[in-house]
């Protein structure tokens, strides 16, 4: 029982390795103009990525998810850009 459980382990161990090893090879498609991804949106709001995606938990900001990707409609953004700035 202790060699499987080794056995077990070392096979894990090289499983690890093999994952740290694998390059991210997902193809993301460009975005339409009109939508933004989370990193566009972090910048656009001067806020951590962190931050956006309290927001979007919180359900303070507008959000669209697709393929397992957050993404965002430009002019909600900006409309609340508009109201951040007292416009």
């Amino acid at each position: 029982l202790f060699d499987k459980l080794m056995n077990v382990e070392d096979k894990l161990d090289r499983l690890l390795v093999l994952q740290e090893q694998s390059v991210d090879t997902t193809v993301h498609p460009p975005l339409k103009p009109e939508y933004l991804d989370i990193i566009d949106v972090s910048k656009i709001l001067k806020v951590e990525q962190k931050t956006i995606y309290n927001w979007v938990w919180a359900g303070k900001i507008p959000y669209l998810k697709a393929n397992g990707r957050l993404l965002f409609l430009r002019k909600e953004i900006d409309e609340m850009v508009r109201k951040r700035e007292g416009w």
